[in-house]
């Protein structure tokens, strides 16, 4: 990436403006291990229609998608880095950051002031990393941190892909690691067992992720995949 935009990225904050935005209109945060069911379950949210995606800016090219490519405007807006520098100088986004060395993603006002308008919650879907930025310019906001129900399904979830090397599953599970931790130190990460998304859905709109007896069930089960991707690595160290 060109090195002033990942210097902006970096060192970048939304503007004062957007702070209050997205205070008055907060975002349904949606992050958790790869596996876990976040666009399956995002994608169920919307259906219902008081619910929508927010379309991320993103400078890496489209995908293999299904049968297909990623859809510009529906997976992401694909757009170069120089259109990225001037948005992100502009203070253009409520959130932006370089995920290693696949590009900028970011979540544009734009994109976010379309779902509020429409009349809908704006959902993110969003890696730990955005979670926290965002956590950390809103301190208003919280975050879901979606479980598998337990390793065995998980695991079963990961190799149906067919297309997961070990190497490749050992550097997710060393990832997962950490995001299932979160809400084991943040309480402003609330854990959500995936079992079957119409359920998961319905615990999500109910709030009933956020009672105290719900939370202390779910971090059991963070705890129990912890110990379990634990001995998986040692297994295969």
């Amino acid at each position: 990436m060109d090195p002033q935009l990942v210097n902006e990225i970096n060192n970048y904050k939304p503007s004062e403006e957007t702070v209050t935005y997205v205070s008055e209109h907060p975002s349904l945060n949606i992050a958790g291990p790869t596996g876990a069911g976040k666009d399956t379950l995002a994608t169920y949210l919307t259906q219902s229609g008081d619910y929508a995606l927010v379309v991320s800016d993103t400078t890496r090219s489209p995908r293999p998608h299904n049968d297909g490519q990623e859809v510009n405007g529906v997976h992401y807006w694909f757009i170069d880095e120089a259109k990225a520098l001037e948005k992100v100088k502009n203070k253009a986004y409520v959130e932006v950051k370089q995920v290693h060395e696949r590009g900028m993603y970011g979540t544009s006002v734009e994109a976010y002031k379309k779902v509020i308008t429409s009349g809908q919650k704006p959902i993110l879907v969003i890696d730990i990393q955005g979670i926290e930025d965002l956590m950390g310019q809103f301190p208003q906001l919280d975050a879901i941190l979606l479980l598998p129900p337990n390793f065995e399904v998980w695991q079963q979830r990961l190799d149906g892909r067919g297309d997961m090397s070990l190497e490749e599953k050992i550097r997710r599970l060393k990832t997962a690691l950490k995001e299932i931790a979160k809400p084991i130190e943040n309480p402003r990460f609330h854990p959500v067992i995936n079992t079957e998304v119409i359920d998961t859905a319905e615990i999500i709109e109910s709030g009933e992720y956020k009672e105290a007896a719900y939370r202390e069930n779910a971090l059991k089960v963070a705890h129990e995949l912890l110990e379990n991707i634990e001995t998986f690595l040692t297994q295969h160290s």
